[in-house]
């Protein structure tokens, strides 16, 4: 992926501390920025910004009420700019502020490896050079429904029964706050080339199996693409509103 379509920006110094230390497993699929409080943002500056940008991750501190006035100038602008837009927020008291983020997830020592394996998922889904891509559209019925939006990312060899991979899926998540709705679901596959011919025909009972647990008509969209990897394992982000 050449062009860069996902930007993932810290805004406090908080945030850039902390985008600093984490960077590096991003780097592949996104670019970044960081916003010092004391920068005026003004909409020239929010312009160039977004300039380009389908995906916007705002990484912060929710607690710094200067951060959050920065926080709004951006997310209105998205908002105009119909760019998707994701809260990241590493204080761990409630937000009980509106910053006009599309979704808003906490940030913690608990769920970042599976946020960042979330946020490469998802940019490498979008790439039209995906074997199997997923459009804006789908994501975006996602992250800007009402109610909250839960994700979960699974990492395993192709001899894992499908069933017990669902449940996994289904039962070991992150979510923003709100009441799932079940009504459409996203499932993006990874998978390393050595794994054979069979993958979609697993990837469909995966699907099917989700389908059984929740007994719900959820609209399910997936993605797939292929790595070059020696061993026969998939990668599986599995998100639902």
């Amino acid at each position: 992926m050449e062009e860069k379509y996902t930007k993932v920006i810290a805004v406090g110094e908080e945030a850039i501390n902390y985008l600093e230390d984490i960077k590096h497993n991003l780097q592949k699929n996104a670019s970044f920025e960081n916003i010092k409080v004391t920068k005026d943002v003004d909409k020239e500056f929010v312009r160039g910004l977004l300039d380009g940008i389908e995906v916007l991750y705002m990484l912060y501190d929710s607690s710094d009420k200067d951060v959050v006035n920065i926080l709004k100038a951006i997310s209105f602008m998205a908002q105009e700019r119909r760019v998707l837009c994701i809260g990241l927020d590493i204080c761990l008291k409630e937000n009980k502020e509106d910053i006009g983020v599309d979704k808003e997830f906490k940030l913690n020592k608990y769920n970042l490896e599976t946020t960042m394996d979330m946020i490469n998922l998802i940019s490498e889904a979008m790439d039209e050079e995906t074997l199997i891509y997923v459009d804006l559209s789908d994501l975006k019925e996602i992250f800007q429904s009402k109610g909250a939006v839960s994700y979960s990312v699974k990492e395993f060899e192709l001899d894992k029964n499908h069933a017990e991979l669902a449940k996994m899926l289904e039962e070991d998540f992150y979510k923003s706050e709100g009441e799932l709705t079940l009504k459409k679901g996203l499932l993006l596959a990874e998978c390393s080339e050595a794994a054979g011919d069979n993958t979609l025909i697993y990837l469909n009972e995966v699907i099917n199996a989700l389908k059984d647990i929740t007994e719900s008509n959820i609209d399910m969209v997936f993605s797939y693409n292929e790595k070059a990897k020696d061993q026969k394992t998939m990668k599986i982000a599995y998100l639902r509103n």
